[in-house]
């Protein structure tokens, strides 16, 4: 069975849609992991002792 335009259309529509969203999802998803290591890496550095001076 063969779709008409409109159905074709609202299709089209749909899946556009769905793609949108899930690229919305998977930015947000990537932000924050950036922002957990970023958080991390701030965390770990505070963390540090100061250098002290030469080692040799």
């Amino acid at each position: 069975m063969a779709f008409s335009d409109d159905e074709i259309t609202q299709i089209a529509f749909q899946e556009q849609e769905r793609r949108a969203r899930e690229h919305q999802e998977y930015m947000a998803q990537q932000e924050a992991e950036r922002q957990a290591r970023a958080a991390e890496e701030q965390a770990r550095r505070s963390a540090e002792e100061p250098h002290s001076g030469p080692t040799w």
